[in-house]
């Protein structure tokens, strides 16, 4: 299969999976288009997050070092009141934003999830609660063959 192929058929399913997330509803239509933006700064301010302030209430749980940069194990741990989203960001990932959830009320605000790096990056965990946007980041360095 040739180059351009591979990537029409990438892009067509990023893009069919994106519009049914949106169509479900779990995704809000505004985060869909947030995935295409690079770079930390502009993923913030297209989730309106610009100026949010590092906060000790949120804990980043995942490894120091991890040899799989495919399958990354992250938990992220909210003790702000009112949490209602939370996005992780991979600075020196193609796509910045990795992933973004919306929590309804009531809900535990401690989420686990596997993310995919391209290489040592820090990951930044950007939580929107009462008192506006917060956010925590953890650096995580990836080792190609076990070997750093």
């Amino acid at each position: 299969m040739d180059r351009s192929r591979r990537l029409a058929l990438k892009t067509g399913a990023r893009a069919g999976v994106l519009a049914w997330l949106v169509a479900a509803g779990v995704l809000p239509v505004s985060a869909a288009s947030v995935f295409s933006i690079h770079g930390v700064d502009a993923v913030m301010e297209a989730l309106g997050a610009a100026g949010a302030r590092e906060s000790d209430a949120i804990e980043i749980v995942a490894a120091e070092i991890v040899e799989n940069g495919a399958m990354v194990s992250v938990e992220v741990i909210s003790r702000l009141a009112g949490t209602r989203q939370m996005a992780l960001l991979v600075d020196q990932n193609p796509t910045t934003l990795a992933a973004v959830f919306a929590l309804p009320d009531g809900t535990l605000p401690r989420l686990q999830t596997r993310i995919k790096m391209a290489q040592t990056s820090h990951v930044i965990a950007v939580i929107e609660a009462d008192g506006g946007f917060s956010l925590a980041r953890r650096e995580i360095k990836i080792v190609q063959g076990g070997c750093g």
